[in-house]
This record gives C-alpha cells, structure tokens and sequence, in this order.
C-alpha cells in the first residue's frame, strides 16, 4: 500500500449528491487518502465523473476498479438494493471496503456479507458516522463517567419532511419496503444505532408503526406511486442499564422540529438536539449536572475533534465523515477496529427485524 490510502468510490458520480457532498470533500481534507478512481452506471459518466473529482481513473465496471493496483480501498455508495453485490464484487480483491448503511436490503443479506469478510479477513467499515460526531462521543463519556447519575430513561423524537407523501423519482425506492431503504431503517437506522452507542442497547420492546401517506406523489414526473412503507415509527423498551426508552420517528411532517433527545438521571439531565437527523451533524448540547440549577450549554472538549481543523467550523456530515474514514485509515494500518463494521451493521439489521416483528404481532421482543 502507499502512503496514502488510494480510494475507489462506487457511486462516485457527479449526479450522486450522497457521495459527492460527502465522502469526496472528507477525502479531500484528509492526509491519510487519495481519491483514484470513481465507477458509475456508464463509461460516460465515470470519464466525466473522474474529471470533476481529479480522479485518474473511471470505470463502469466494478471488479475492474476493486482489481485495479492503483486503488486500496473501496468504498460502497450507491442504492441499498445494489450493495450486496457490489461488495460481492469487491470482496476477491482481497482489498478493504467501506460501505454505506444500510449493509444490505435485509439481515440474510447483511449476515452473508459479514461472512464474506470474515473470511477473508477484510479491514471493513459500515456508514455510520452519527458515532464518530463529537457531541455523540462526548454524551457517550459524560453518561459513563456519570454525568446524570443513573440514567432513568432517555427519549428521542425526530420528525423529517421527507418519506411521507411526497418525492421524486430518485427517492421512489424509499417507498417500496423490498429495496430495504426506507424511514426505518435509514433514518431509525441511523438514529437508533447512535442512540445505543450512547447509552446501551434494549433488552427489551414493543413497537407500533403506522402509515399516514398511502400514496407517494413523484412531483418531478407527474406520477403517483403506492407505498409499502411506514412513515410513523414509534418504540418503547428498557435498556441494558435499565433505563426506560421511548424512540418517535416520523416522516412527511410539513413544520418539523428536527431531532431532540432527552436524557434524564437522578443526578442530572442532558439534551441533544440536531435540525435533520442525528447522523447530519449541527448538533446543540445542553446538561445540567448535580449542582447546576438549571440546563446549560455544554461545550465540547477538543480532544473529540479528530479531523483536520479546517473542518472544525463545519458541524455537518462532512466532519462526522472525516473523522469516521481517519479511524477506519488507522483500522486498515494498525489493525485496530475504531470504526463500526459489517458486524455492528448485522447487529443493527437485526434490532430493526425486532422492531418490525413487534409492530406486525404486537407481541413485546426481547433482544
């Protein structure tokens, strides 16, 4: 390998807004990589794409790019339904692979991509940068170093405009439930996974979900789709440190509020809020320990700021994304395993086939 780790990107299309605002520009800020080639769709686009991104190569084909000596690493991010095969495609390169949550299009197909790389012994990533955002760490630290006291319960509410009645074509696979990326799982996904590396998984609950928008109007194309999604998610349970946990996801909200969760202990309180979802960064952070009177602004210490500082004044996904690809960087050289993986992503799957299960039966899981 190099010295710097040189990246290909499937999906690394100029019309891929994901991975152009995204994994692109934290490339760019970072030492430890270089972008060397993008696959899209067509040689068209991928000659195009390669130019814009000053990539020196662009293929069509993606065991060509995964094969090729000028790349060590390969990064997954194009649609759901396509991610099991690209990383099948990937795999016999024999090269590590960062891949965009969701794993798969469901947990059979999540667990037999984590086989593939247990196999072969693969440095792997999974997409789930809310993890390495600052605020989320540091709330992670305060909860253990006692902050709150024991925690009592913890709520997460998130409403979002998107993936209720309204869409165009590009996001109409968000509405069809066998594709596998949908309110739940991407954005209860994302939301969920943060919400227990915080604070700990659920042993146990119960989930009701419902759907307010039957049909999906695709403004760009004049034409008005069925949906097999849910857009209201809502989940209640107790954590491993016996907290009591209730979670609220909603899409298709006209005035929404964003997200805000509320930790509560004997001791103490703490409240993270963000305007989109947790993974998007721009978080705000407010606490009150056991001798404050009232809730205050919580400033986050330097040392959970990892990515360049020309990133410092950027609170989105940009600098949640540079820092999780520098720990995969040290993931891939000193074999450490910092940034969540394909098994953390199965282990994910498999609590949204819980939720899902409860909310079909009715019946309480317990994990």
């Amino acid at each position: 390998m190099s010295e710097k780790i040189r990246t290909g990107i499937i999906g690394a299309s100029i019309n891929n807004g994901w991975a152009s605002g995204t994994h692109i520009p934290a490339i760019q800020h970072l030492d430890e990589f270089e972008l060397t080639a993008v696959g899209t769709s067509n040689m068209v686009s991928a000659k195009k794409s390669a130019e814009a991104f000053y990539a020196d190569h662009g293929f069509d084909n993606m065991e060509e790019l995964a094969q090729h000596p000028n790349v060590d690493m390969v990064v997954v991010s194009i649609n759901v339904k396509e991610h099991y095969n690209a990383v099948k495609a990937v795999v016999p390169a024999g090269k590590p692979i960062y891949c965009e949550w969701p794993l798969g299009s469901n947990t059979d197909e999540a667990l037999e991509m984590q086989e593939w790389i247990a196999s072969a012994q693969l440095p792997n990533a999974i997409g789930l940068q809310a993890r390495q955002a600052p605020a989320v760490q540091y709330v992670k630290d305060l909860l253990a170093e006692g902050y709150v006291g024991k925690v009592l319960s913890a709520n997460l509410k998130i409403s979002i405009d998107g993936m209720g009645g309204v869409g165009d074509k590009s996001s109409a696979y968000l509405f069809d439930r066998k594709v596998g990326g949908n309110l739940l799982t991407i954005v209860g996904g994302h939301n969920l996974d943060a919400f227990t590396y915080m604070l700990g998984d659920f042993t146990e609950l119960s989930a009701t979900n419902a759907q307010q928008f039957p049909e999906v109007e695709l403004v760009d194309i004049q034409k008005v789709i069925k949906k097999t999604t849910d857009d209201q998610i809502m989940i209640t349970g107790k954590l491993t440190n016996g907290a009591a946990a209730s979670v609220h996801i909603q899409g298709g909200v006209k005035h929404q509020t964003g997200l805000t969760l509320e930790i509560f202990g004997d001791n103490g309180t703490i409240v993270l809020s963000a305007p989109a979802s947790i993974q998007f960064g721009s978080h705000q952070l407010r606490g009150a320990g056991s001798t404050d009177n009232e809730l205050r602004e919580l400033t986050i210490p330097d040392a959970y700021y990892s990515a360049p500082h020309s990133l410092y004044n950027d609170s989105g996904i940009v600098l949640n994304m540079a820092q999780a690809y520098r720990k995969f960087a040290k993931d891939i050289q000193e074999g450490t395993t910092l940034a969540p993986t394909f098994s953390d992503a199965v282990k994910l799957h498999q609590l949204l086939d819980a939720v899902e299960k409860s909310a079909q039966t009715g019946e309480r899981q317990f994990l």
